[in-house]
């Protein structure tokens, strides 16, 4: 596995042989702007146009930033066409046990599924890791 880019928010490792892009969000997003919260997003695109992933295990459990509904509009305008185009095929998500019951994770990625593009991946939300790599590779 490669490390393709780390900051103090977040790592993406890319593995060349299963196609997966492994993205795991540290506990410190919870003191990101929104500045810092658009410049994370913006370098993991870049990281999608370098490795071109087909699976996404993206590791959300201390991801402490509250996403508001016009980033995740611009969120999901910045990056759901483009990972459709570099052919993302399946989407892991990985949350913490209480934001299943406390609130819809659904509510993250409205907006991916509301744009009505073709070919657009499914999102599906885990709390278990063997769940949602086993999922993945399905």
């Amino acid at each position: 596995m490669q490390t393709i880019y780390a900051s103090r928010f977040a790592k993406h490792e890319y593995d060349s042989a299963s196609k997966t892009l492994f993205s795991d969000w540290f506990l410190e997003t919870e003191y990101m702007s929104s500045v810092d919260f658009g410049t994370e997003m913006e370098a993991w695109l870049g990281v999608f146009r370098q490795t071109k992933p087909k699976y996404l295990y993206d590791n959300c459990v201390n991801f402490l930033y509250p996403i508001v509904p016009q980033e995740q509009v611009w969120m999901a305008e910045l990056l759901n066409a483009e990972w459709i185009e570099l052919g993302l095929k399946k989407y892991a998500h990985m949350v913490p046990v209480d934001m299943i019951t406390e609130m819809s994770v659904e509510q993250s990625f409205e907006e991916f599924f509301e744009m009505k593009l073709p070919k657009q991946f499914p999102i599906v939300n885990f709390t278990n890791q063997e769940e949602a790599i086993k999922w993945l590779y399905e």
